[in-house]
Order: structure tokens, then C-alpha cells, then sequence
């Protein structure tokens, strides 16, 4: 399925928040990134608006592990996915678990729904994440990293002196800390999700990211974020120990003393 700037929602132009595409940022596993024009009144010069892709085209290889413990309960709409009672949608998670047309549908809005969401724990407890402003259908409507040179690069793509590598790692623990004060923890962190910007590392990509105290795989995703992170840092001759990182963190977590 081929992304273009016609998919994104004629909301986000009618609604006042953007006037105009500029160009594509980025199209990658599990979703197509657009640079716009934000709208005057927004005090804002860009915004980004991300599209997400359907589930056949994205690579995540184990989509079963991110969704594992995740409240499955949305309706088509875009609403929680619970009756007008507040009571579960029974018949939703049966097609979900059947993985019918409508179990299928409500799988491919729960990942933009859970990232918004996450998005929106995460940047009002204060992590270096984008903004979420708003969302319709597959789209996301969130803060622009970069400036009228181009985008922010990706920290893969980046030399820093070991100094600052220092300090950027220890600042990455922190924030996998704060994620983990919120019960969320990325899944799939790693050089190409971090954003280099304005001296400070804003982490991306939250559709695939688990609630620590329902899925039974966060303690090995959490293990995994940290290693990828660690790894990458051991060329500027940082050396950390990802699996205790990770432990002594769940553990704090678990004690409710993060």
C-alpha cells in the first residue's frame, strides 16, 4: 500500500491545524511521516502527521508479543471499545481473538489509538517525545522534529563526542525510567526511533508499546530496549549492563519506587 500526501485527513486542514504538505519525511516499517504547514493560529511553523500502515505491510515479525495483555476493546469508531454500560465489548473481543473483518479492523485502530495515547501519557509527565495534537482515521497529528533545513536526523546518523554520548545515554535511561513511572515501555527502541534534536534524544514510534502490568513479555522487551540502546553507545566507549539496568528497574517498578 503506497502512502501519499492525499491520505492524510481533510480533518487536519478543516479543523485549522495545517494549510499545506512540504514533503515526505519519512516511510518506514509501520507508517508514512508528511512535514506540513501548520495553520497560524497554532503558534506553530510545522507539524508532522504520520499515517499508519495496515498490518499486512508492516514488519513488526511478532505483532503477538506487542499486543499480548492489550485491552483490545475498539469500535470502529475510534471510541474505547466498551459498551454505553462501561461494561467490555465481548462480541469485539471474540472478533479480535477470531481475527474476523471486524477483529481485523479493530486490531489495525487499536495501534494508532495506543499510540496517540501513549504519546499523550508521555509528553504530559514530561518525556522528550513529540506532541500529540490530534488524530483521525490511520493519521496522527503531532509535533514536527526538525526546522526549514529538514527534518531531525536520526541518531544513527549522528557523531557525537564521547562526552555527549555520556550524558545522552544516561539521559535515554532516564527517560525508559519515566516510561516505566507511566507502565510504558517502547518494544522496539533502538537507533533509528531516536531523533537527534536540539541536543537532547526525542524518542518516536510508540504504536507497538506495552503496558508493563499486562503483558507478560515486558520484562524481556524492557531488557531488549536497554540492550539495543547500550549497544549502540559502546562505539563512543560507553559500558553499561543492560540486564541489570533492567532488572534493578522492574524491580523499583514492581516495589512502586520508580
Amino acid at each position: 500500500m503506497s502512502v501519499t500526501e492525499s491520505d492524510i485527513p481533510e480533518v487536519f486542514f478543516n479543523d485549522g491545524w495545517i494549510t499545506a504538505v512540504e514533503y515526505l519525511v519519512s516511510s518506514g516499517k509501520e507508517g508514512t511521516v508528511f512535514c506540513c504547514r501548520a495553520a497560524e493560529p497554532t503558534g506553530l511553523d510545522r507539524l508532522a502527521v504520520k499515517i499508519h500502515r495496515g498490518r499486512n505491510f508492516r514488519s513488526f515479525k511478532n505483532d503477538a508479543i506487542y499486543l499480548s495483555g492489550r485491552a483490545m476493546g475498539v469500535s470502529l469508531s475510534g471510541s474505547a471499545g466498551v459498551k454505553s454500560s462501561g461494561m467490555p465489548d465481548r462480541r469485539l473481543e471474540r472478533a479480535v481473538a477470531k481475527r474476523t473483518r471486524r477483529g481485523k479492523a479493530a486490531i489495525e485502530h487499536s495501534w494508532i489509538n495506543h499510540e496517540f495515547n501513549t504519546l499523550q501519557v508521555l509528553h504530559a509527565a514530561g518525556a522528550r517525545v513529540p506532541r500529540p495534537f490530534t488524530m483521525s482515521g490511520h493519521a496522527v497529528l503531532m509535533e514536527y522534529l526538525g526546522d526549514e533545513h529538514g527534518p531531525a536526523p536520526m541518531l544513527k546518523h549522528v557523531s557525537l563526542e564521547r562526552r555527549q554520548a555520556v550524558e545522552m545515554f544516561t539521559g535515554l535511561i532516564d527517560e525508559i525510567t519515566l516510561w516505566l513511572a507511566c507502565e510504558r515501555i517502547h518494544g522496539d527502541l533502538s537507533p533509528f526511533n531516536i531523533l537527534y534534536w536540539q541536543d537532547q534524544a526525542m524518542v518516536i514510534d510508540f504504536p507497538q508499546a506495552v503496558n508493563p502490568r499486562d503483558n507478560p513479555d515486558s520484562l524481556f522487551l524492557l531488557e531488549r530496549d536497554i540492550r539495543n540502546v547500550a549497544m549502540y553507545f559502546e562505539q563512543y566507549g560507553v559500558a553499561a549492563d543492560p540486564v541489570r539496568i533492567a532488572r534493578d528497574l522492574w524491580l523499583k517498578f514492581m516495589r512502586g519506587t520508580l
